[in-house]
């Protein structure tokens, strides 16, 4: 792309955040989720782009606002991804893990996916592609601590707390590896995993479209990644082929779902997750925590940002 556009979206991922910490611990689920959407999609509208939005989890849900599906005032043809709020349950119920996620790439290169169940592995750029989903989990954690240099006993495996993954949580339990849950915010728990910093892999049941925006953050950060999908009816499997699926086999790999370099990704914490810190109100404003990547140079910046509401609100 002509322009570097990281520092344009990380505008959007602020401003959701802040509109998602100001309704934080309120309980009302829907309405965080809600205004948060409005807010991000009212920022990216701004943007100097002809942008498409592939991906969105929440198409067509009733009760729920929806995001246009072109975005922008004109100019560069994109791509966009943009999660407004990711785990909004926790932050309408003032718990941890929340966080606004935005992706900007070239036309035509985001892969779209179906709202489906994907079982995902992350990891690291150190660990290679050691990694295999056929695999059973505790081959791919005795690789990865091989990878690492590290014990199995100091490998730190982070999965989403969901009774369906009460096999998984004890098969990895098994071989003596550190498990980290999380209730909620699959895509920081597999920032976490990339970047390496509270966790070596992630790995368990997901969102399809979740699995395409973490791909995007491989391409900006280095990692590696395998997804497959799960499709239980024709239903789905028909899903499939209105998104161009044929192969319903398919191990996806970030290649398959981010077919260029030229990607930027955004993400600014509501509460404190696995990856960023949560949004700070002080007496006249608000401190955010974000960062910033590009996949065509590798940049990567983390921002503390200090808004002053007095000077130009933000609600």
């Amino acid at each position: 792309m002509d322009t570097n556009y990281g520092m344009e979206i990380v505008r959007a991922t602020e401003i959701a955040a802040l509109t998602a910490a100001r309704l934080q611990g309120l309980g009302d689920h829907a309405g965080i989720l809600n205004e948060t959407r409005q807010a991000i999609a009212k920022t990216l509208n701004r943007l100097a782009i002809e942008g498409c939005l592939v991906n969105d989890r929440f198409v067509d849900r009733q009760g729920i606002f929806q995001l246009p599906a072109a975005i922008g005032r004109g100019g560069q043809k994109a791509d966009l991804m943009a999660v407004a709020l990711e785990a909004y349950h926790s932050a309408a119920d003032g718990r941890n893990n929340s966080t606004s996620f935005a992706v900007i790439a070239k036309e035509g290169s985001i892969q779209s996916v179906p709202n489906l169940n994907m079982y995902k592995l992350v990891v690291g750029p150190e660990a290679g592609q050691v990694i295999d989903i056929n695999q059973p989990p505790i081959v791919n954690v005795k690789r990865v601590a091989r990878a690492l240099k590290k014990y199995t006993e100091s490998v730190t495996v982070l999965i989403l707390n969901q009774t369906r993954h009460q096999q998984l949580i004890n098969e990895v339990r098994s071989c003596g590896a550190r498990i980290k849950l999380i209730d909620e915010g699959e895509i920081s728990g597999c920032l976490a995993a990339i970047t390496g910093e509270r966790a070596d892999i992630y790995m368990g049941y997901g969102f399809a479209p979740e699995g395409a925006l973490v791909a995007a953050a491989i391409s900006c950060l280095g990692g590696y990644f395998e997804g497959k999908i799960f499709y239980e009816n024709d239903r789905d499997r028909a899903q499939a082929e209105a998104h161009g699926i044929s192969d319903l086999d398919k191990i996806f790999r970030v290649e398959d779902l981010v077919r260029s370099k030229e990607v930027a990704i955004a993400a600014t914490g509501v509460t404190d997750s696995e990856f960023l810190e949560g949004v700070r109100f002080t007496s006249n404003g608000a401190i955010t925590s974000s960062f910033i990547a590009r996949g065509e140079t590798r940049t990567y910046r983390k921002l503390e940002t200090r808004h002053f509401f007095d000077y130009k609100p933000v609600y």
